[in-house]
């Protein structure tokens, strides 16, 4: 019996046959990945019989089953170190609603995705019945043994006229057959036939006790739409954000022209960039610095005229700065650099021709590449490099890298941040 996922890692050919196989996509699949590449552009490229995957990571819904991408650190990654990796990122995401303060245990990388992200959605419905479900008060009109509410004589007079023993009322009613919930009901049904764990098997049973007196709902979105969330119903956010997402995975709105294409997707460069500022302002708060991603108010040179015109502007990730002077910038890099014969990092040039742009424009001498550490950078050396001076500055950029196979995502090989305080302080 075929899977219902099939995993595959970044930036990998993935052979296409005429049927689906284990580790092979069919051609319907294949034609579904090409049109999420014309909603999604730069996803992937069509080969001869092979889909070449880019660095976009996560879950997407291939019709019968769900196309699992991991993301690719070093050679020999397997898929529980990957899923590792990739739920890491998601954790220390200020973006992603994953609990950020439990470890990334072997039974989260041994289990696909698409589980680890239904037990994220399980659990935040837990927390709100604990919290108790929202009911409200709905008018109804009914026929009653006892008078509720107030006595409809119209048709008491008409309807019951024979019936002495039934009297029509109109009262409200404290009831959880409301918008909100109807809305997580729907999720939990969405994710019915995709549940193979026992665990979740017994989750889902549970949680759908709590929600019999609410109404099924033929489709969500028209509900979520116009959404408005008040008082009582904030809490719901995070959950109802897990329905959404779980419809645009699982029952995909496949019209052409949508804003985004049906899947759960990461880009991992910006991904890797939102943990590495993550992770360097934890540093800099330590020293009493300021760290400013994306800065974009400058530019790397003038068009000579009258006036002058700004052009090719600069765009860092990472602006450090200490009582507004700017004293370091860094740019994350999610790839694998070279490793010399006597263990020195070597990036690629063009990244080294963006840091000394970036030293040029800002003044600085103090910079940083930021990698993932892999099994292939094991030895590797401290590795700083001097680039040419710049009016009175020589810029230094230092190799740093991430350990992301370690849960707090330490940096490795961290000349760079010492050197900087060492500047600052003394």
């Amino acid at each position: 019996m075929l899977s219902s996922s099939l995993s595959v890692f970044e930036h990998t050919d993935v052979p296409v046959a005429s049927t689906a196989g284990p580790t092979t996509l069919s051609d319907k699949e294949a034609d579904h990945l090409c049109w999420l590449g014309e909603q999604l552009p730069g996803f992937c490229a069509r080969g001869y019989r092979s889909i070449k995957l880019s660095q976009h990571c996560g879950l997407l819904s291939l019709g019968e089953r769900v196309l699992e991408i991991l993301p690719k650190v070093g050679e020999a990654e397997s898929p529980a170190q990957s899923r590792g990796v990739l739920l890491r990122f998601l954790r220390a995401s200020p973006n992603f609603p994953l609990q950020r303060q439990s470890a990334t245990g072997q039974a989260h990388r041994s289990a696909p995705l698409l589980d680890v992200f239904i037990a994220a959605f399980f659990d935040e419905i837990f927390g709100l019945m604990k919290g108790g479900l929202v009911r409200r008060y709905l008018e109804r009109e009914d026929e009653c043994l006892a008078v509720r509410g107030s006595i409809l004589l119209n048709r008491q007079l008409t309807t019951l006229a024979n019936r002495t023993d039934l009297i029509f009322c109109r009262y409200d009613e404290l009831t959880g057959d409301n918008r909100w919930n109807r809305i997580l009901k729907a999720g939990l049904r969405a994710v019915r036939p995709w549940i193979h764990s026992v665990n979740l098997q017994r989750s889902w049973i549970e949680l759908m006790a709590g929600f019999d007196e609410v109404t099924d709902v033929p489709d969500a979105r028209l509900l979520i739409s116009d959404l408005t969330y008040d008082r009582q119903g904030n809490r719901y956010r995070p959950a109802i954000e897990w329905v959404e997402r779980i419809l645009n995975l699982l029952s995909p709105d496949l019209r052409a022209g949508q804003k985004a294409a049906p899947g759960l997707l990461f880009d991992m460069n910006r991904l890797f960039e939102t943990v590495v500022t993550q992770r360097m302002d934890q540093w800099a708060q330590n020293h009493g610095w300021d760290v400013e991603a994306q800065n974009s108010t400058r530019h790397l040179a003038e068009i000579v005229d009258v006036p002058k015109r700004r052009v090719l502007r600069v765009r860092p990730d990472l602006l450090l700065t200490y009582k507004g002077a700017t004293v370091a910038i860094a740019d994350a890099k999610w790839k694998q650099p070279m490793l010399s014969r006597r263990g020195f990092i070597f990036p690629d040039q063009g990244d080294l021709y963006q840091l000394h742009s970036y030293a040029a424009v800002f003044n600085c001498e103090h910079l940083a590449l930021i990698y993932p550490w892999g099994d292939g950078l094991a030895g590797a050396r401290e590795t700083t490099f001097e680039l040419p001076p710049s009016g009175t500055l020589t810029p230094k950029v230092s190799v740093l890298c991430l350990d992301v196979t370690q849960d707090d995502l330490p940096f490795r090989l961290n000349a760079a941040p010492s050197v900087w305080s060492e500047k600052v302080f003394t």
